[in-house]
């Protein structure tokens, strides 16, 4: 088994320890992992607003544990995590356990330094992650400081409970798959990724604001729940160019029935399921127009409209604004 415990909440210091460990050479704060241990990499970034986060995209050739030892300096870390688990991953927090077995979880949540963290996994688990880590001094510039201390204060006390709290739906993963694969020779890439580490949290928090303010909230989801809605989710987003199936046959793969499958869905995502699917193709139209690569009627194609002006008022709904106004007069033109 791999294992790997640090301490340290400066993620260049934890790249770094782990690069020592594994006994392979660094380039840039980035490790590749030998192939007894696993395929994939493991790199710390740093923006200008002092956020650091590391990201990892390792698929597991052996058993492993990856274990944060708790400190008495008091850091957080956002993590946006996708773990596909063919037989078994325990999640530990303090002294709570959530334990999977043959499954797949894509989810946000907060740990403290103050609580023992860790992920031990069997051969064969992969998991991609995007770990921001920052302090509360760090976000109470961003936020009202009176309910920064109160949010944090009950969000951590949950442990393990709140591990559920924030599926990642296809915004996180957009997001987090920019942050991923911004190259390294780009002008504009710590812009980028400062931008999009802000949007992550920015949206997390709202959230969890939001629901927080509600002391009795709990997901009203079991764990097979979760994870039947969250692959329903993948399912539907995971082709936005061809049209999405039937609740029915949604219902089908799910094996629950179609109001349940409704129900749980919009519990999960806040929004019905075609409606959801919609949103989710705008925004990647969205992502597409702000390229600077592709005019609107290209776009428009892509995603099957026939009609440009039916992708036009789509559009418009969604975001309050033209397809166009994203373009430069160049592709304006074209």
């Amino acid at each position: 088994m791999f294992e790997f415990e640090y301490t340290d909440t400066n993620y260049e210091q934890l790249v770094h320890a782990m690069g020592a460990a594994l006994k392979v050479p660094m380039l840039n704060d980035h490790l590749l992992f030998p192939e007894a241990i696993g395929a994939g990499t493991l790199r710390h970034v740093h923006v200008p607003n002092g956020l650091h986060a590391y990201l990892i995209d390792c698929t597991w050739h052996q058993d492993w544990h990856i274990h944060s030892s708790s400190t008495a300096e008091e850091f957080y870390t956002l993590r946006f995590d996708e773990l596909t688990v063919p037989n078994s991953l325990t999640i530990s927090i303090s002294d709570e356990k959530l334990r999977e077995k043959n499954t797949s979880k894509a989810f946000a949540y907060l740990t403290s330094s103050h609580y023992n963290w860790s992920y031990e996994g069997t051969e064969g688990c992969t998991w991609k992650g995007v770990n921001i880590v920052f302090s509360k001094k760090w976000l109470a510039q961003y936020f009202d400081v009176a309910r920064v201390d109160e949010v944090l204060s009950s969000y951590v006390s949950l442990k393990a409970e709140s591990i559920n709290i924030e599926p990642l739906d296809a915004r996180y993963r957009r997001w987090m798959k920019t942050i991923c694969q911004v190259e390294e020779s780009n002008p504009l890439r710590k812009t980028i990724l400062q931008n999009r580490m802000m949007l992550l949290i920015e949206r997390f928090f709202n959230s969890l604001f939001e629901k927080m303010s509600n002391p009795a909230y709990r997901l009203p989801l079991t764990h097979d729940d979760i994870a039947r809605v969250m692959h329903i989710e993948r399912l539907l987003t995971k082709n936005i160019l061809q049209t999405p199936p039937s609740i029915q046959q949604l219902a089908k793969i799910a094996a629950i029935s179609e109001s349940k499958l409704k129900k749980d869905f919009k519990t999960m995502y806040s929004f019905p399921i075609y409606e959801y699917f919609q949103k989710a193709r705008m925004h990647a139209a969205q992502d597409k127009l702000l390229t600077g690569k592709f005019s609107v009627k290209e776009v428009a194609m892509e995603l099957g409209y026939s009609n440009l002006s039916n992708f036009t008022i789509a559009f418009k709904k969604e975001f309050g604004i033209l397809p166009s106004q994203l373009l430069t007069p160049k592709k304006l033109s074209d």
